[in-house]
């Protein structure tokens, strides 16, 4: 029970030095709000796209629960006293408190996981090369090896256990801020590697740098879940065991930072149909065109010469349907993430077609298995059915060897 007396314990720099509860409900409370915000408008762009829930939506859709049963010990911490100085409590209710403070840690870190492994869930879903997948599993077993250490860790901080909050048991306990922090920068080392995981991928696209950078900047902004890591760990350094409920309670404010931020960070790179839908409403329009001019690659975003074929048709996409190749059922051609198909064989064939035969040559490795020789329809035609029913051979396949014949004729 808190007294009127003023505590003779200091308070923290840059906050309230007699009661911090009013400032951990509007932290937490405010955080909490804005991951669950960013889980329902990662859902919504599934909505607008017309896109599946796979597994990486249901996982952070699960973490955000999870943490809302961390914040649910938090404020279990709270009614207990945390953030009111210790001399000001009953001993009992210090005690409570660091009972609810080992299942909150606990709590807390199994709940990184859940956000970390939905990340890596989002790169299985959209990348798709081998020597990726066997990184993210490397990284993947990395994470849950610790989060497991790490409950250990928490759970036998103290041997016996109850001497975290009887402190004159006999027994020994290991450094309790030290094992905050090595949690910490484990943390940061993981979010590190994942958030940089995509950025090599994303430089290799057959597409423009404003494109490449754009990509870099929607997943960089997940940056500022490791600067949130960051100042955590900087903030645990002011935990008291002299105070320990006054103290604690700048951490637990981080702490449900820290969570919210990874659950943002999780969910932004999935914004791409909101921002186009508010874009459309707001009479904002931006078509992309398909070039072929020179060496140039095929690019998403571009302006300039269109590329023409056949009957100087220009072939335009819309910015917002590019490809993604979704494992929950199948190829699906409105993307959420905006990363484009680049070796489509679609694209391939028309530009081999207006450059020659060697280009088709050099090509070759890049088409589908289907389309190797131009001998089978592709998507384009059958969406047009432009396909030759005697020979069974595309139509753009039979101007692909028109080019060849020539180019054959002239050699």
């Amino acid at each position: 029970m808190a007294s009127d007396d003023k505590s003779k314990h200091p308070g923290l720099s840059g906050y309230d030095p007699d009661n911090l509860q009013p400032w951990s409900v509007q932290v937490i409370t405010s955080v909490t709000v804005l991951g669950v915000v960013a889980v329902a408008l990662r859902l919504l762009s599934r909505r607008l796209k017309q896109q599946p829930i796979w597994w990486d939506d249901g996982m952070i859709i699960f973490s955000a629960c999870w943490n809302l049963a961390v914040v649910g010990f938090i404020f279990a911490m709270y009614s207990t006293g945390m953030g009111i100085h210790a001399d000001k409590l009953d001993p009992e209710d210090i005690v409570m408190m660091a009972k609810w403070l080992v299942v909150a840690e606990i709590l807390y870190a199994w709940n990184l996981g859940w956000t970390k492994l939905s990340l890596l869930l989002m790169y299985y879903r959209i990348f798709h090369f081998p020597y990726f997948k066997k990184m993210m599993w490397v990284v993947g077993a990395f994470v849950w090896a610790w989060v497991i250490c790490i409950t250990f860790l928490f759970i036998f901080i103290c041997v016996p256990v109850q001497k975290l909050w009887y402190p004159q048991l006999p027994g020994h306990c290991i450094h309790q801020v030290g094992t905050w922090i090595s949690n910490a920068a484990a943390t940061i080392l993981t979010d590190l590697v994942i958030l940089l995981m995509p950025i090599p991928e994303i430089w290799k696209l057959k597409s423009r740098k404003a494109e490449k950078v754009g990509l870099t900047l929607a997943f960089g902004l997940g940056f500022f879940v490791v600067f949130a890591s960051a100042y955590r760990t900087s903030v645990l350094f002011t935990y008291s065991s002299i105070d320990p409920t006054y103290t604690l309670a700048a951490t637990a404010g981080w702490t449900a930072i820290e969570l919210s931020a990874g659950i943002v960070s999780a969910c932004l790179p999935t914004f791409l149909p909101i921002v186009l839908y508010c874009a459309r409403r707001f009479g904002i329009k931006r078509r992309v065109a398909l070039q072929a001019d020179g060496d140039a690659p095929l690019t998403f975003g571009s302006s300039g010469n269109p590329f023409k074929f056949g009957n100087n048709r220009s072939h335009r996409v819309e910015s917002n349907t590019l490809s993604e190749e979704n494992l929950s059922g199948g190829r699906n051609s409105d993307s959420v993430y905006g990363f484009p198909n680049h070796t489509d064989s679609d694209e391939i064939v028309y530009r081999a077609a207006e450059m020659g035969s060697d280009t088709l040559a050099s090509l070759e490795s890049k088409l589908r298995p289907d389309m190797k020789g131009c001998g089978h329809a592709v998507r384009s035609c059958r969406a047009k059915g432009t396909v030759d029913k005697k020979n069974n051979i595309p139509l753009h396949g039979i101007m692909v060897q028109k080019v060849l014949k020539q180019s054959a004729s002239k050699g």
